[in-house]
């Protein structure tokens, strides 16, 4: 379902722009991840407005980026947070530009809700050259990432993941003789291990990736469990010891370009239900488009 924005709404906090169309909060056992594609976005005036929304430590991040290219995807990335976030507040409509932003201890962004009776809302980005997504979820912590299929990967692959994976996941794509099929499988991982330690918000320091194991669940599609290993060493011994439960991950394709990965906290209420992601396509203020609804275990 595609919905045209400056067709419909009406315009509020600009005189240049309409406002967003607002949307209920995601429920516990939901994730709305949004996403847009810088190169769709042509419109320089558009650019311009969006610039509008940032806040004066912002632009100056922007404006430090090096190359036309990267200033631009950097002003979309922060245009897409601010704009996903504003949606979800449904009480009375927020003006993009009013939210502010801290970071935690590790340095996550978080909203600084500035003791607002809001939803404890958490949000997470990510972003390569031609995809920039932003992941939303009430209660539980939100970690995603999102990385190119077409990658190039410039080491051997398995000696490349026997210096960031685990022995239980180099034995697995030690088993994959086809060499696309398993440069694909290593970025998979990549994908879902990123999105575990973006969850966790305590830096990749905090998290090694060879200090835990990503697994496929048996008889699913796109859903995978957290193994954490007994102790941290070189050469591990035996790798998997137990499956951690307290984590739910979600796999897919993006776009037909992209994999991107979800990976939430499984509070007590939710007893292990399974997980709805919901994608949208977005150019904020112009068109929003439902790409997808999924349950994952």
């Amino acid at each position: 379902m595609r919905i045209s924005v400056m067709s419909q709404m009406h315009r509020s906090f600009s005189i240049d722009l309409p406002s967003l169309i607002p949307l209920q909060l995601p429920s516990r056992r939901e994730t709305h991840l949004w996403y847009v594609i810088p190169d769709e976005v042509k419109s320089t005036s558009l650019l311009k407005r969006y610039s509008q929304l940032l806040s004066p430590i912002e632009k100056d991040g922007v404006d430090q980026m090096r190359g036309d290219e990267l200033k631009k995807n950097a002003l979309l990335a922060r245009t897409l947070v601010r704009t996903t976030i504003a949606r979800y507040q449904t009480n009375k409509e927020v003006d993009p530009r009013s939210l502010m932003f801290k970071k935690n201890v590790y340095g996550k962004p978080e909203v600084d809700w500035q003791n607002c009776n809001n939803q404890p809302l958490h949000f997470n980005i990510s972003h390569t050259d031609s995809l920039i997504a932003c992941g939303v979820t009430v209660h539980v912590p939100v970690g995603i990432d999102v990385e190119d299929k077409e990658r190039k990967i410039k080491h051997d692959v398995l000696a490349f993941a026997k210096r960031f994976y685990s022995a239980d996941e180099v034995n697995v794509l030690a088993t994959i003789l086809d060499p696309e099929v398993q440069r694909k499988e290593f970025i998979k991982l990549w994908t879902l291990k990123e999105a575990y330690v973006k969850a966790l918000g305590k830096g990749f320091s905090a998290a090694p990736f060879n200090t835990f194991t990503i697994q496929s669940m048996p008889g699913t599609e796109g859903a995978y469990n957290l193994c954490k290993t007994s102790e941290v060493t070189a050469d591990p011994p035996e790798e998997t010891k137990k499956c951690n439960g307290g984590w739910k991950f979600a796999l897919f394709d993006l776009a037909d370009s992209h994999y991107a990965a979800v990976c939430t906290e499984d509070d007590q209420a939710n007893e292990g239900a399974p997980t709805k992601i919901i994608v949208r396509k977005t150019i904020p203020f112009v068109e929003d488009q439902l790409i997808s609804e999924r349950i994952f275990l």
